[in-house]
């Protein structure tokens, strides 16, 4: 059930990429500003979604009562503490980490989104389990199965495919290059997540993140200049990137990971570049070329057994 969940809140984050195209070309808001909104719009809605489960949950135990030794707080979820690397980490500090790195991503996302195909940008910010994969490769000392060897030469083909056409270009080289690099701070960020997941429960733990992020984007919103929509439609992408992406999309798969390790969840939100794709064709006209289409194939295809081979 938890990956039947995680795969709707990837189909949802397929949209992000075209609501900031949108927002860029029919109300000139920045990319940093609308990384900003969507952070800023949503973290209201879920600290009142936090405050009232912390409210329901204390009427829930007696007053008096107080957690017997070695227990957690009902706040808290009562699952195992989080595997190395980060086990070690204050749950404070596990937020704060993931608030970040998300926040990072969103600003190279964001900047790839605007500067070449909607669906590059998705598919190559998707990098994150191969990149994980490595990371754990490293850090662990256990070399992966042959496949995933395979798998990483099938992701970097596809990659190469999907991007060879923007040869030439430099602003579409950048926005590849920029997606690459969201890439980084995803993997980051799922790691932390996960990680907190097993010790917050998923209102206070996105409420946190939400609100963190948002405070580590509005200096990058603010420098960028472009900080308002200069047209109301903006303001409905933004909404939409708060409402269905961040509160719908982010936190059904904080949900759905609390059961779920990092590669097996990146994984399961392949379905995101694949979505993305198809909206950015229907609603934006971003057709591929077959060239690139069977680059986006490779990139799932080697992604999927990357994980594999771990």
């Amino acid at each position: 059930m938890d990956f039947l969940v995680l795969l709707l809140g990837g189909a949802v984050l397929g949209l992000a990429g075209v609501f900031v195209r949108l927002a860029d070309t029919t109300a000139n808001l920045g990319p940093f500003a609308s990384a900003f909104w969507r952070m800023a719009m949503a973290a209201p809605f879920l600290l009142v979604w936090a405050a009232v489960q912390w409210q329901l949950q204390r009427k829930a135990r007696p007053v008096s009562s107080s957690p017997a030794p070695g227990q957690n707080p009902q706040w808290f979820s009562k699952r195992a503490a989080p595997p190395a690397p980060l086990a070690h980490w204050p749950t404070w500090g596990l937020a704060l980490f993931a608030a970040a790195m998300f926040a990072l991503d969103l600003v190279f996302f964001h900047l790839a989104v605007t500067w070449t195909a909607v669906g590059n940008a998705t598919l190559e910010s998707n990098f994150a389990p191969v990149l994980i994969t490595l990371a754990f490769w490293i850090i662990t000392r256990n070399a992966p199965q042959p496949v995933f060897l395979a798998g990483l030469a099938a992701a970097l083909g596809g990659a190469a495919l999907m991007i060879g056409p923007n040869f030439g270009h430099s602003r579409a080289l950048l926005g590849d290059a920029s997606g690459l690099v969201s890439a980084v701070f995803y993997a980051a960020y799922q790691v932390g997540i996960q990680q907190a997941r097993q010790r917050l429960s998923t209102a206070p733990l996105m409420a946190v993140v939400t609100l963190l992020a948002a405070v580590v984007l509005w200096p990058f919103a603010l420098a960028e200049g472009r900080m308002w929509p200069t047209a109301a439609i903006g303001w409905v992408w933004v909404l939409g990137l708060a409402l269905l992406v961040q509160i719908g999309g982010q936190v059904v798969i904080a949900y759905a990971v609390r059961r779920l390790n990092p590669a097996l969840s990146s994984v399961g939100l392949l379905v995101q570049p694949a979505m993305a794709v198809v909206y950015a064709w229907i609603l934006l006209g971003e057709a591929l070329t077959a060239g690139q289409l069977l680059g986006a194939g490779l990139v799932l295809s080697g992604i999927y057994l990357a994980r594999k081979g771990m």
